[in-house]
């Protein structure tokens, strides 16, 4: 666990240097959104795209990966749907514990993803996201819409979200260049590498920049239950699809991964679009990201003799 714990330290230890910047004021203010627009919209599909397009897709098992990942994104919802009773909160903070609870952090994934395992993580961890992904932001958008009381969900631009989310984009392509074989040329591949160098790098800064160092204590078991659900209750039930359904080696490293990393920054955009609790949102999230760094080593130690099978 120790061995674990010291690779993936220095990853924590980015976000940390990210949250001192905020916290100083440097390099300034204005530098964070677009540094976070760049991640998202040209980094992060980069990375994506080159390493899809490297990939032996065929060794992947993609029927009971994507089986696994549903039936844990499922599991989830109606975990946190039944712990609802046992919070003294509103329906806007209820949708932070739905998101908090269901909802990963990408870029922590990728990062320890290519730490522990390497670059060919990379697209597995795209694989994941492009199976939870549109799923998750399917079945929270109607259930965040009824609990925060902001009227019918807008099932319309579900489907747009998705097409037009950067990362599903740049799946699809990698796939098609992978699945077709389409030649890439040499020089392709080289720009590619060189622009994704910086998608690692920059995401864990902003991810630092964006927490909330917070206690609000009227709202701690609210906040604990769902680091526990997310921390905890995730990636153990990940570890028990992933045996029924027969996942072994990297795939399943990368699945447990995501179950225990902390929940996703996008959260808190969707809770001040659509009425939830916002405030709460950042709060769950630092904490979650906090905690991370002392669930993960072991639950990732637990599953190494898995790993090598």
């Amino acid at each position: 666990m120790l061995s674990i714990a010291l690779t993936i330290l220095p990853i924590f230890l980015l976000i940390i240097v990210g949250y001192l910047f905020k916290r100083f004021g440097f390099p300034g203010d204005n530098f964070w959104v677009p540094a976070e627009k760049l991640t998202y919209f040209v980094l992060l599909p980069a990375l994506i795209i080159r390493s899809i397009t490297e990939t032996d897709l065929s060794t992947m098992p993609v029927g009971p990966m994507a089986l696994t990942i549903l039936s844990l994104g499922a599991s989830m919802i109606v975990l946190a749907l039944i712990v609802k009773p046992i919070m003294r909160i509103d329906g806007p903070a209820y949708t932070s514990v739905l998101q908090g609870s269901t909802r990963i952090n990408a870029y922590l994934c990728f990062a320890i993803g290519d730490a522990l395992y390497g670059p060919q993580s990379v697209a597995l961890c795209a694989y994941f996201l492009a199976v939870m992904m549109p799923f998750i932001n399917t079945s929270l958008v109607p259930l965040i819409s009824a609990y925060a009381g902001n009227g019918k969900p807008n099932w319309a631009s579900v489907p747009l979200q998705v097409i037009k989310n950067p990362i599903i984009i740049a799946c699809a392509i990698g796939w098609t260049i992978n699945m077709l074989s389409i030649p890439t040329p040499q020089w392709l591949i080289t720009f590619l590498s060189i622009l994704d160098r910086g998608t690692l790098p920059i995401a864990l800064l902003c991810i630092g920049a964006g927490l909330v160092v917070v206690l609000d204590l009227s709202r701690l078991v609210a906040l604990g239950t769902t680091a526990i659900l997310k921390l905890i209750c995730m990636p153990v039930i990940a570890i028990a699809l992933c045996q029924f359904f027969g996942i072994t080696g990297l795939p399943l490293a990368i699945i447990v991964l995501f179950g225990g990393a902390p929940a996703s920054p996008a959260s808190f955009i969707l809770a001040r679009q659509m009425g939830g609790d916002a405030p709460f949102m950042a709060a769950i999230l630092s904490a979650q990201t906090i905690l991370a760094a002392l669930t993960l080593p072991p639950i990732l130690a637990y599953i190494a003799p898995l790993v090598s099978q």
